[in-house]
């Protein structure tokens, strides 16, 4: 006789439980209904596999799935049972490092910090921006992402409770052999709500997921962070993952958790913007860095100042300069050492060596001074500044006015 069986969870507590396929109930069995040729249900208790223990022996001769890991040493895995997250408050541009990650995706150029060690196709499930921000995002790079990069079409948005629309996304990951999904982003999919419930739509977006390794993808979710709050202490780095909108579930469910924050906060129209590994459960790095955004690709800016930056504030320095503040300590007609103009910016402004430097080389670059002779500077007339300046995107480093 035929049967058509399909599980049904009986434990209602299993949804709290991490595992997207949990089904087992309080007696260790799984509960299968089976309908019959004669549609008559028919209820039987399937018993669930025993328990086991995992040997020292079985981990030294375990040898990782190489084709499962997509981007650093670890970092991002693919997996039906791992999440990975990329955190930061609104407008520091998450959306263009996603679109960045699936450009590198398919070109293998490095990722901020990360390698990537197989090349991937991405699916995007983004719910905000729509065609006009794509067709700007996008321009010029069409062609090289074409046959890779793929945004899911949904008319009625996204709803991971609902089975057909599970079904639906996992048949395009399928029939588009996808390796990376980006869910963009999850406050447009989940609420502000219990963890409970939180557990609940997590594991909806995994049973998303095909069954087999070969075929899983990996899952990054792009989340904000809540609106600081100005009498507490400003939070940086890797202490971000913890002021993720809503519950703490969808950082402790995630296996790699980057924070996004800006370079410089007194400034929005700096478009330099740090990147730190706040978490990383299946890899040792944790590296951080600066980079300068672009519409898709982001430039590594290499002489960013990390041992000012954590330096607390002294008194009487400024918490930001910018270049005019640096030429300003040079009267005009003035002759001065390098030397001494760098005492200068660290008395006036509390400025480091490294940020001084990189202030002079942009200076001479603009025109603002010129080098009159081995490490003495002049500050240039203004008509010759104008006619020297560039007029380019600042350089790495530099925060121009």
């Amino acid at each position: 006789m035929k049967a058509v069986a399909s599980l049904a969870v009986t434990n209602e507590a299993a949804e709290d439980m991490h595992s997207p396929l949990t089904g087992v109930n309080h007696s260790g069995s799984l509960t299968a209904t089976t309908t019959m040729e004669n549609n008559e249900p028919d209820k039987t208790t399937v018993k669930a596999p025993e328990l086991g223990v995992i040997t020292m022996k079985d981990i030294d001769s375990y040898e990782p799935d190489p084709s499962l890991y997509l981007v650093g040493e670890g970092h991002i895995i693919r997996g039906r049972d791992r999440l990975h997250l990329l955190v930061g408050y609104a407008g520091i541009g998450k959306t263009r490092a996603t679109s960045y990650l699936a450009y590198c995706g398919v070109t293998g150029q490095r990722w901020f910090d990360y390698e990537i060690k197989h090349r991937f196709k991405t699916l995007f499930i983004q719910l905000e921006g729509g065609m006009p921000r794509l067709k700007r995002d996008f321009e010029g790079i069409t062609q090289i992402l074409d046959g890779h990069v793929f945004f899911l079409n949904m008319p009625y948005g996204a709803s991971f409770q609902d089975p057909q629309f599970r079904n639906q996304v996992r048949d395009v990951i399928l029939r588009y052999g996808i390796g990376l999904v980006i869910i963009d982003p999850w406050t447009n999919i989940s609420a502000d709500t219990n963890h409970k419930d939180y557990n609940a739509i997590i594991n909806c977006v995994l049973e998303c997921l095909p069954e087999n390794p070969k075929d899983c993808p990996a899952v990054l979710v792009v989340a904000h962070l809540r609106k600081p709050d100005n009498k507490s202490k400003a939070k940086r780095g890797a202490e971000l993952m913890h002021e993720v909108n809503g519950a703490q579930v969808l950082t402790s469910r995630s296996r790699f958790v980057l924070a996004m924050e800006r370079a410089n906060l007194s400034d929005d129209s700096d478009d330099r913007i740090l990147v730190t590994c706040a978490k990383a459960n299946d890899a040792l790095q944790t590296p951080r860095s600066c980079h300068r955004r672009g519409k898709v690709i982001f430039q590594e800016v290499i002489d960013f100042d990390w041992e000012e930056r954590e330096q607390p504030l002294k008194p009487g320095r400024k918490a930001q300069y910018t270049l005019n503040d640096v030429v300003d300590l040079l009267d005009r007609g003035q002759n001065i050492k390098s030397g001494e103009w760098k005492k200068r910016a660290k008395d006036k402004l509390g400025m480091s060596d490294g940020s001084f430097y990189a202030f002079l080389k942009e200076a001479l670059a603009q025109g603002q001074v010129h080098e009159i002779e081995k490490s003495i500077y002049e500050r240039s007339e203004l008509k010759d500044a104008v006619a020297l300046a560039t007029p380019t995107t600042p350089p790495k480093g530099v925060l121009l006015e």
